[in-house]
């Protein structure tokens, strides 16, 4: 169940600017703790999806992500540059009547 929840929260790789599906048996993706287990949780607010090639340069030497509770994740590169991204936004479909 939770591995299911947070992948419809994130949809693809967390990783700015990547679209790589979360979706699906074949997607290519992993779901990574944010703070490495076993000092980190398995749980909502430290699992996020990542590719593969994401999840091993979130490992590289200087890179950083932190994940907030509402599903934020926040990417420090190693030279200080930060980059937000957020979990899908689903949109309420209108009342038409």
């Amino acid at each position: 169940g939770l591995d299911r929840a947070v992948r419809q929260r994130d949809l693809t790789c967390r990783f700015p600017g990547c679209r790589r599906s979360a979706l699906g048996t074949a997607s290519g993706t992993d779901l990574d703790h944010t703070a490495p287990w076993p000092e980190g949780a398995t749980a909502w607010d430290n699992l996020a999806v990542l590719c593969r090639r994401h999840h091993r340069l979130k490992h590289s030497l200087g890179w950083q992500a932190q994940l907030s509770a509402d599903g934020t994740m926040t990417w420090t590169t190693p030279t200080g540059r930060r980059y937000v991204t957020e979990p899908w936004h689903y949109i309420e479909p209108k009342d038409t009547s």
